[in-house]
């Protein structure tokens, strides 16, 4: 269930997160690190969030059960306007 709780503001490196899992689908936290390039505590911290604002939901991978598969929530209707909306929210703090 989507989750739009104000008090969660989304990290700045959750929004190439969102948008890669956008575009290339379900992906594990390492797979997510890797294509990224980012540190694996960040993208930690970014999935955290996604998950508490129910942007993002995980999946287990029936292959290895000891990850979890990431992709966009169902509730997600348009990636792009939840970004403009967590923009809209920066630019008036």
């Amino acid at each position: 269930m989507l989750n739009q709780n104000t008090h969660v503001r989304l990290p700045e490196k959750a929004i190439p997160l969102l948008r890669f899992l956008e575009e290339h689908g379900p992906k594990t936290q390492r797979e997510l690190i890797e294509a990224l390039n980012l540190p694996t505590r960040t993208v930690r911290y970014s999935i955290r969030r996604l998950l508490e604002r129910g942007l993002i939901m995980k999946v287990p991978n029936l292959k290895d059960m000891r990850s979890v598969f990431y992709h966009i929530s169902p509730e997600v209707a348009d990636v792009e306007v939840i970004i403009a909306e967590e923009k809209r929210i920066s630019q008036n703090l």
